[in-house]
């Protein structure tokens, strides 16, 4: 019997191999029981990946196995439900049909994921089981690499920060029905498998050829072919092999065919084909960097989704622990490109501070807060590449780099506003400004109104203001602001860029300086 202080959650997975539910009973993060556990093989992959299109009777498959999922839902009375798609689902041209389909058979409503969400969310998941079983200390240096059925994620961690993220199109099922027609037919499938893998990886060397990294994180469901080839226990938390051990089985396996793999290892037939990818793909990544150890664990992306929607509802220290994770990352994109650290993080305390007072009664909470501090802080680096137009350059570099834990429209967003800071938003007429949706004019704009503000209080890039406070009262919004220097150029700038605030919020910004 659930007793009413716990909560009731299914967390559904809609992977490109299986379909997966939890049901869960939770107060807290250290309060979960699971009382259901449920997972339907279904190839979505090899259908999206070859055909770019999940056919109907595989659709039909989908909607009977959900519904079931709902009817058992019904039955444990579940109160809340999270229902993620990925890869397969992602690519698949017919996914708004698909999701219709879903809907209107169960009434569940499918979140598909981007990559660098899906990636953010096997990642917490194993760095919260790695800092629990205390296998990595804090100033350990760490690459995970997340294998999936269409992708690969690499992900850097120094410091317990993000310094570094990028993700592939070279996942296992990928690899396997790009080469099938080759493996069949050229004695040279090994080399020229490797020295694709070797050339599509290459970007990667060369930013991490410096990096002295002690683990090699491996996830994803093809670490369970590895580990049964390794003898080990699948069903155990963690494990750590050397990388000389890997290597070891590595050079094994590329000697043999199929049939041998089956034979030695007892791998069914529908797996062995992707078991030499698969160890090939790990031997280039430890080519990245010579690490000591490779770690697997048992996550699957499903304990990310709880993990991460239960902390965050019950957590305040790990939402904000969230926040600056994935800013850690937003930092390491500024360092790239050579942004004034001093000015954006300037420029990013001064528009909190203005947000924070403002934002209930704008109906702006969290979200658009982690989005506005990422715009302070990459709002200049188009600079890198030309101080002529440099936010249209900001605007590019922003929607071309993969920012982990970001979905495409919050980087859409952050990009936006980092052009919008320094350009027209309201009558535009230029031909070459970013377009957007009238649902996201009202954000970009409210967030782009407060970066200008911000960013004029620090025009001279010199951190005058030391300190200041903000209220509202009468229409107005006062910024005091505690400078001992002169301060007539963020002065005139704060005027000139106060009408597209007050546009936006019907406050007049005032700004007015103390000397102490």
């Amino acid at each position: 019997m659930k007793r009413k202080s716990y909560t009731t959650l299914a967390s559904i997975h809609l992977g490109s191999e299986s379909i997966k539910m939890h049901i869960v009973e939770y107060r807290n993060l250290d309060k979960v029981k699971t009382i259901e556990r449920l997972s339907r093989r279904i190839r979505l992959g090899e259908a999206t990946f070859k055909n770019k299109i999940i056919p109907f009777n595989l659709v039909n498959e989908i909607c009977e196995i959900l519904e079931g999922f709902k009817r058992l839902m019904l039955e444990y009375g579940v109160e809340e439900y999270i229902l993620q798609a990925t890869t397969a689902v992602r690519e698949a041209s017919n996914q708004v049909f698909l999701l219709d389909q879903i809907f209107n058979r169960t009434g569940l409503k499918v979140d598909v994921m981007d990559m660098p969400q899906e990636i953010f969310t096997k990642y917490y998941a194993v760095r919260n089981t790695l800092r629990k079983n205390k296998v990595v200390e804090p100033r350990d240096s760490m690459l995970m690499m997340d294998i999936s059925s269409g992708g690969l994620g690499v992900t850097l961690v120094e410091d317990d920060k993000i310094k570094y993220q990028e993700n592939f199109h070279i996942g296992i099922i990928r690899i396997k029905e790009s080469f099938g027609r080759m493996r069949a037919a050229s004695i040279h499938f090994n080399r020229a498998l490797t020295e694709y893998l070797s050339s599509t990886i290459d970007p990667v060397r060369r930013l991490l050829h410096e990096k002295k990294v002690r683990y090699l994180t491996l996830t994803g469901t093809e670490t369970e072919l590895v580990l049964k080839i390794l003898n080990l226990d699948e069903n155990q938390r963690i494990h750590r092999i050397k990388a000389a051990v890997f290597l070891e089985y590595f050079n094994k396996i590329v000697r043999m065919n199929e049939a041998q793999i089956i034979s030695n290892y007892g791998i069914e037939e529908a797996a062995a084909e992707i078991v030499l990818p698969t160890f090939i793909i790990y031997e280039q990544l430890l080519t990245l960097v010579p690490a000591e150890e490779l770690i697997i664990t048992n996550d699957n992306y499903i304990e990310g989704m709880e993990l991460l929607f239960i902390g965050q509802k019950t957590n305040e220290n790990m939402r904000k622990d969230l926040e600056q994770e994935k800013l850690s990352l937003i930092h390491c994109i500024g360092e790239r490109y050579i942004y004034d650290k001093k000015h954006v993080q300037q420029v990013e305390r001064l528009a909190i501070m203005i947000f924070d007072k403002i934002a209930k009664n704008y109906g702006m909470g969290d979200r658009e807060r982690i989005l506005l501090r990422a715009a302070c802080l990459l709002h200049d680096i188009g600079k890198f590449v030309s101080m002529r137009s440099h936010s249209k350059h900001t605007y590019q570099l922003i929607k071309s780099t993969d920012i982990i834990g970001f979905s495409e429209e919050d980087k859409f967003i952050i990009a936006l506003t980092a052009y919008y800071h320094a350009n027209t938003l309201m009558g535009n007429t230029n031909p070459d400004a970013p377009t957007l949706s009238k649902e996201l004019i009202p954000v970009v704009a409210k967030l782009a109104a407060i970066l200008r503000l911000a960013d004029a209080l620090d025009r001279s890039y010199g951190q005058k203001v030391r300190s200041c406070e903000v209220s509202v009262r009468n229409g107005e919004m006062h910024v005091l602001a505690e400078s001992k220097v002169d301060m007539a150029l963020e002065i005139w700038t704060f005027e000139d860029k106060s009408a597209f605030f007050e546009h936006v919020y019907g406050l007049t910004p005032v700004l007015e300086r103390v000397g102490k």
